[in-house]
């Protein structure tokens, strides 16, 4: 399992095997009928967090344009000092964190 939702009982099992196998926790959790937050783990990780966050907000700003995204809940995301909240679309979600998920995989050389 790539990703988990917040209110899923097996989060807690899903952080655990996540940081035995070394590969990204990801975490979806409804906002409302429209976004979704997609939240990233990999401070546990021999990385540099400042270049991953640079990265992922990098195509994270492709996404917002390329979906003509204006909601004051993701401007307010560029505030973050490490970029690990992404507030997307519902029906975006899905794929969007099983990508994440391949992404970071293959940063941390798990893929």
């Amino acid at each position: 399992m790539k990703y988990i939702y917040s209110d899923d009982k097996a989060k807690d099992a899903h952080w655990d095997f996540c940081e035995k196998n070394h590969v990204p926790f990801i975490q979806l959790s409804n906002i409302n009928k429209e976004y979704i937050n997609i939240f990233f783990d990999i401070t546990n990780y021999n990385i540099s967090l400042e270049e991953i966050s640079d990265d992922i907000k990098k195509l994270y700003s492709a996404y917002i344009e390329f979906c003509m995204l204006s909601d004051t809940l993701i401007h307010d995301l560029y505030d973050q000092y490490y970029f690990f909240n992404l507030i997307v679309k519902r029906e975006h979600s899905n794929f969007l964190a099983e990508n994440l998920y391949n992404y970071l995989s293959f940063k941390l050389g798990n893929l």
